[in-house]
């Protein structure tokens, strides 16, 4: 469904930095060393009352919800198209001249400045911040009602310490009916073009880490008249 986006990862890839490299030179054999590398090892019990003593990893996520968060829309049913601006750049490929720095919110910022109003569209809910850990929080849920006769774009933009963040959309209890297929800080769904809605309807957006990493994301969504 979902095409790989070369561009954008070359983007991110120069964003992020390139691979860490580990010098391979051995130190110099000092005395201090060798009496390090003869001293006797600890005992278990030393061990264990180490162990006990190194605190916990912290993690707190204000914004966390046990249930779908909703986000309203601002955008009403029967606005006229006058409303909308007027489109001066192409869906597909909006964001191949994003400089993405690996901050969430400036990110997200960077993105929609050239894919949101530049594409003819509004934005459709005000977008919701959250934070994320692949063991503690895996997954935030979003409620928002999407109203026919409209498309959409759904942005997501983590902070780099997250390789890969999804969305995940599905009906209330039902099937998924579309995700990210990306492996990178930033999803979009669709990244060719808009998704439009023939009828209204209800969705739950999921955005997720996938694999490894912790950090913070900015979720949006914006719409055009179809």
């Amino acid at each position: 469904m979902h095409r790989p986006l070369a561009s954008l990862s070359i983007l991110l890839l120069a964003a992020c930095g390139g691979g860490n490299s580990q010098s391979s030179a051995t130190a110099p054999l000092t005395s201090a060393s060798v009496a390090a590398s003869t001293a006797p090892a600890p005992t278990a019990t030393a061990s264990a009352a180490s162990n006990a003593a190194a605190p916990a990893e912290a993690y707190d996520d204000p914004n966390e919800s046990a249930v779908a968060i909703d986000m309203p829309p601002l955008v009403k049913k029967g606005t006229p198209k006058s409303a909308f601006p007027k489109a001066t750049t192409p869906e597909k490929g909006c964001y191949k001249d994003v400089q993405f720095s690996g901050q969430h919110a400036r990110d997200f910022a960077a993105l929609v400045d050239k894919c949101g109003k530049p594409a003819g569209l509004l934005e459709y809910v005000k977008p919701a911040e959250g934070k994320l850990h692949h063991v503690k929080d895996k997954r935030d849920t979003f409620s928002v009602k999407l109203l026919g006769g409209y498309c959409y774009r759904y942005f997501a933009v983590a902070d780099s310490t997250i390789k890969d963040i999804d969305i995940l959309v599905q009906k209330p209890g039902g099937s998924i009916v579309a995700s990210d297929q990306q492996t990178q800080p930033v999803a979009i769904i669709d990244f060719e073009k808009a998704w439009c809605m023939d009828d209204d309807a209800t969705y739950e957006f999921h955005v997720e880490v996938d694999g490894e990493g912790r950090g913070a994301y900015t979720f949006g969504i914006w719409s055009r008249p179809k």
